[in-house]
């Protein structure tokens, strides 16, 4: 299955990983045979079958970074078996006449929002969904939905590693309620640009935003102010006030679930929002300029 748009996010890296693999034409042939070959070989391992063959001596750093593209494909190739094509969404009336890869998306609405723990859940009108594989799943499908803003740029170490927490050391628009994970029960929120990268399709002429999903424990948060409206009077989203739009999971009840293993979130899916204008144009996006 081919995603056009998506690939442009990811799957241009993988591209531009066999394509140096593919013409190291100047390194021993037994070399890049082996990391054309080497699907699903960590670097370790990678090292471990070159060392076999050749007195570390001769290692070079071409060779080095060969085994680094190598290890770096395979990591990605594992990351995208982590989407699970069945629940991919496109939610509500869209900015396009014409949807790319469409085939591959359930189309979806509701008019009135589904309640998780309480928290109600709005239909994300105009964003897609790539979906996540989340296993025993029925364990977080009572939990809050809310999001992240990221750049597309972070998909890959984010999918692989996980969330970062934010940090008051970073500057000062971060972490202003304090150090952890920040999320939003308001997709559009997280779309400012301050938190979603805007970045232009190359073979598209779209514009990209990419925004995660997310299932966040109940209890596990505070909720906080917006922080990004210099007129205070301006509403950002009218399903949800100001005064609730940045949940806060604290640096401390981090720790403490860490020391017991227990989850406090779930990143369930990848929201992109594609449209022909600037998003700063969208008129849902008014409010950028306040």
């Amino acid at each position: 299955m081919k995603m056009v748009v998506f690939d442009e996010l990811l799957d241009n890296i993988t591209t531009s990983i066999n394509s140096s693999i593919e013409t190291s034409s100047d390194l021993p042939v037994v070399i890049t045979t082996l990391c054309i070959d080497a699907k699903g070989t960590d670097k370790r391992e990678l090292k471990r079958l070159i060392s076999q063959r050749f007195p570390s001596a001769t290692i070079t750093p071409e060779i080095e970074d060969l085994i680094n593209y190598t290890s770096t494909r395979n990591e990605i190739i594992e990351i995208f078996k982590q989407f699970n094509p069945r629940f991919n969404r496109i939610y509500g009336k869209t900015y396009l006449k014409k949807e790319p890869d469409i085939e591959h998306f359930m189309e979806t609405k509701f008019t009135k929002p589904l309640i998780y723990s309480g928290y109600p859940y709005f239909c994300p009108n105009g964003w897609r969904r790539y979906s996540l594989t989340i296993e025993n799943f029925k364990l977080y499908e009572d939990w809050p939905v809310a999001y992240h803003g990221t750049a597309s740029k972070n998909l890959l170490s984010i999918l692989d590693e996980g969330l970062r927490p934010s940090d008051q050391k970073k500057g000062k628009h971060c972490a202003v309620f304090g150090d952890g994970f920040y999320f939003s029960p308001s997709i559009e929120y997280c779309s400012n640009p301050r938190y979603a990268e805007i970045k232009k399709s190359k073979t598209k002429g779209l514009y990209i935003q990419t925004v995660l999903q997310c299932r966040v424990k109940p209890e596990s948060f505070k909720i906080n102010r917006e922080t990004l409206l210099r007129d205070k009077k301006k509403q950002i989203d009218p399903n949800f006030n100001n005064s609730e739009l940045e949940w806060l999971i604290p640096l401390k009840y981090i720790k403490n679930s860490q020391k017991n293993d227990e989850r406090f979130f779930i990143i369930s899916g990848i929201m992109s929002r594609l449209s022909k204008e600037h998003p700063e144009n969208l008129p849902i996006n008014e409010w950028w300029n306040y």
